[in-house]
């Protein structure tokens, strides 16, 4: 069975020859700082690193190394527009200890008008660009261009040669927030809650002009690759680790008819799947997303409040297929290889059965695993995710 058939057979709830596995995609990748390490425990340190993602420092992996950990599918991500200068991150084969040394760039605003500075690991946001405006200002913000050709450049081109003369289940990855965490992120996070409390219009106008650059956004994008993706990813985070951002009702006001849209938009132009992310506790709203016609839910964080892989594979297993699941918060960087490997089998044993899973970490590697975990995982994956599953299990956590 080849990679892109048995990924379309898992989301289509069936059973293929084993469990699918994603590495590399912006919500499936891994820090540059604990891939690094990883090259040099392979004995590959002489492969290139580069940066794939600039906020979260995620590092692109080389094509042997996805190769070797066995992924099913390749990741065919936007470029930066050419109105916008990308800036410069320093050596990506630096340490840690180099890269906090300052020798890196400190901060950069992007094409939102959002500041971001570097933060240990990562970039975090400093500034937001609509924080205390007034509606005359709204009016006056500077809006993306989501029709700027440095976007998808070239990515025709690529999408069809991955499509013809590779068997990869091919990703549209288009790396930006979503519609909810832009209205955080221009807005900030106080202001919009604020607005959304008192019913201001701000929040609506706000919501609505985001939702208008992902609609013009999602379409040029397909139109460039919607004919050899076999699913897009997008997504906007709703939960944290023991609720949800917002109240469901004001999901369901404000939210929900928003991501509806797009999703029509994106079915619109492509038989792909639809792959939608969101960290933390989203049982409330997983019915919502199903409903909306989400194909895949991603990062399914096992310790995340009511995110029992067991309750969620019974309850909604025959409607989505989940992606992710690993636990990347605690198990990957504390536990030890066997931990890993426990935690591995009972994600699969939980979700796998009768399809419907692709197994990835609960979120990016993060920049604390240990190689050996990250080793542990994929092979894990490969011993004991061929179906018909055989798995018995020293111990079923508690929190799953």
């Amino acid at each position: 069975m080849t990679s892109r058939e048995r990924v379309l057979a898992a989301i289509n709830h069936q059973e293929p020859d084993r469990v699918p596995i994603d590495l590399g995609g912006i919500l499936s990748g891994v820090s540059r700082f604990a891939y690094r390490r990883l090259l040099g425990y392979l004995g590959r340190a002489d492969l290139p690193i580069t940066v794939s993602e600039r906020v979260q420092q995620l590092a692109e992996p080389h094509e042997e190394i996805l190769q070797r950990f066995g992924s099913d599918f390749r990741h065919i991500r936007a470029g930066p527009p050419d109105n916008y200068e990308e800036p410069s991150f320093g050596d990506p084969h630096a340490s840690y200890e180099d890269y906090a040394s300052g020798a890196t760039q400190h901060a950069f605003v992007d094409e939102w008008g959002i500041k971001w500075r570097r933060a240990a690991y990562y970039y975090d946001m400093v500034e937001h660009p609509l924080a205390g405006a007034s509606l005359e200002d709204l009016k006056a913000y500077r809006w993306p261009d989501p029709h700027d050709p440095g976007k998808t450049r070239g990515l025709r081109e690529k999408a069809r040669d991955l499509y013809l003369n590779t068997d990869y289940a091919l990703v549209a990855d288009p790396a930006s927030g979503g519609i909810l965490e832009m209205a955080l992120w221009t807005r900030g996070f106080e202001d919009f809650y604020i607005d959304l409390g008192t019913h201001s219009k701000f929040a609506t106008i706000l919501l609505d002009g985001i939702t208008e650059y992902f609609l013009a956004w999602f379409g040029e994008y397909l139109d460039t690759v919607g004919d050899y993706i076999q699913i897009i990813a997008q997504g906007d985070d709703l939960g944290m680790q023991d609720r949800m951002l917002l109240p469901p009702n004001l999901y369901r006001k404000y939210i929900e008819p928003r991501h509806q849209k797009v999703i029509e938009l994106i079915k619109s132009k492509t038989r792909a799947k639809v792959f939608h992310h969101s960290c933390g506790a989203i049982v409330p709203v997983i019915g919502d997303l199903i409903e909306i016609s989400v194909d895949i839910l991603n990062p399914i964080q096992p310790r995340a409040e009511g995110m029992n892989t067991w309750e969620l594979k019974r309850v909604y297993g025959h409607s989505i297929t989940f992606h992710g699941g690993v636990d990347v918060q605690t198990v990957l960087p504390r536990g030890t290889t066997d931990d890993v490997v426990e935690e591995v089998k009972e994600r699969i044993a939980s979700l796998g059965p009768g399809g419907g899973y692709i197994l990835a970490a609960s979120h990016n590697i993060q920049a604390d695993v240990p190689p050996e975990n990250i080793v542990a995982m994929f092979e894990a994956a490969h011993e004991y995710g061929q179906y018909p599953l055989q798995i018995e299990l020293s111990r079923r956590s508690d929190a799953s």
